[in-house]
């Protein structure tokens, strides 16, 4: 019987990466954490580098864990927007397009990596938005709607949506009316939505409210 216990666990520790995930790797995971959420949009791009960094070496010592990879992803598409030029914003959003691919290779039916590349897509539309649209917009609604059927309840889905839609011209069906019950329904979301983890994303909430602002 005691055998038969420890190969269940055995087998339920080579499905589940958490189980194999040491306290050292939570520990650097809550660090770099915190370190990305003390960043902001007037932070040095250096500074979000450093961090896209400091997930990328916790991914090489954890490869069977996703979330490293997301946050090194996430990292590069805010440097993304942040670039000096086009070059070099389409290079942080190809590192972006590396970790997205490294994660989804562990996790591939995932709705925040699904999230994550619709914000990749969107990341690059931006750049040069007159020559991309029709390459990346239907790229960016793919990733939205297949993280609707894998979670409908995750608000990051609808923060994004609303996001874009408030900055699209009304002419191509965007503007304040049309944005305004997606970044809404993102609040109601928000407010009932519950982490998997400390370490899941929960980004998103804070990115919204200047938008809900407009909306009243």
């Amino acid at each position: 019987m005691k055998t038969i216990i420890i190969l269940i666990i055995t087998a339920l520790a080579a499905n589940n990466p958490v189980w194999a995930q040491s306290d050292q790797y939570k520990e650097a995971m809550s660090a770099a954490i915190n370190t990305m959420k003390s960043h902001s949009e007037k932070s040095p791009p250096a500074d979000m580098l450093a961090s896209a960094n400091q997930f990328e070496r916790i991914a090489s010592a954890e490869p069977t864990a996703w979330l490293p990879r997301y946050y090194a992803g996430l990292n590069y598409v805010y440097l993304g927007f942040m670039g000096k030029d086009e070059a070099e914003k389409d290079t942080y959003l190809d590192q972006a397009d590396v970790n997205l691919k490294a994660a989804e290779a562990i996790t591939p039916e995932n709705d925040e990596l699904a999230v994550l590349k619709a914000y990749i897509a969107q990341a690059r539309m931006v750049v040069d938005p007159m020559s991309r649209w029709q390459q990346y917009g239907p790229l960016f609604q793919a990733g939205l709607e297949k993280a609707k059927v894998l979670n409908p309840n995750n608000p990051r889905i609808y923060a994004l949506e609303g996001s874009s839609l408030m900055y699209t011209p009304e002419q191509f069906g965007g503007g304040t009316g049309t944005a305004c019950p997606v970044l809404k329904q993102a609040a109601e979301k928000f407010a009932t939505f519950k982490p998997a983890s400390d370490l899941s994303p929960m980004w998103g909430e804070k990115q919204i409210e200047p938008m809900l602002a407009k909306c009243k």
